[in-house]
């Protein structure tokens, strides 16, 4: 929602005199009160309801829900895939399911963390998330998976740079 000019308010005078009228009421204050207490129980029982963190705008709680599943399973397949073509290393990490998501596992050894790095930000670069996130997770994914080009790894010496920059004038 756009902002107002300052000065300016979305409701009239009245409205502001109205609401401070109806506090002074007992009964109304008494009622909100409930109403508050009630939604605080409700917060303190089942958080996960009052948050939208995972979310896009636009999108409901479910279907986002249904989407980060689909891109979980997705990266968890490209990982066991990267696993079987030697990409990544064997790990004997317990992987915890989508059932048991109270405890988060904890990598011991760089290759575990560097799996667990890796199926987040395939989880980030398929789920739903903006343009800007999408980009951010693939360009960390091409720079972990990927050697870079063999003529930048020739060029890694300052000498190897001038003679490239002498060769092409």
């Amino acid at each position: 929602m756009a902002r107002l000019p300052r000065g300016k308010t979305k409701h009239p005078a009245s409205h502001s005199e109205a609401m401070k009228a109806k506090w002074e009421d007992p009964e109304y204050r008494a009622k909100m009160a409930a109403r508050d207490s009630k939604r605080e129980e409700l917060r303190k029982a089942d958080p996960e309801r009052f948050t939208r963190t995972g979310v896009p705008n636009g999108m409901r709680k479910a279907e986002a829900q249904r989407m980060w599943s689909v891109a979980e399973a997705q990266a968890d397949k490209i990982i066991q895939t990267m696993k079987a073509g030697g990409l990544l290393p064997e790990t004997a990490a317990d992987q915890t399911t989508a059932a048991d998501q109270s405890s988060v596992p904890v990598p011991d050894t760089e290759d575990e963390m560097a799996e667990a790095m890796l199926r987040e930000a395939f989880k980030l670069a398929l789920g739903p998330t903006g343009t800007r996130a999408k980009l951010a997770a693939l360009a960390t994914i091409m720079r972990y998976t990927r050697l870079k080009p063999m003529a930048v790894l020739q060029l890694a010496t300052a000498e190897g740079v001038l003679d490239e920059l002498v060769g092409r004038s």
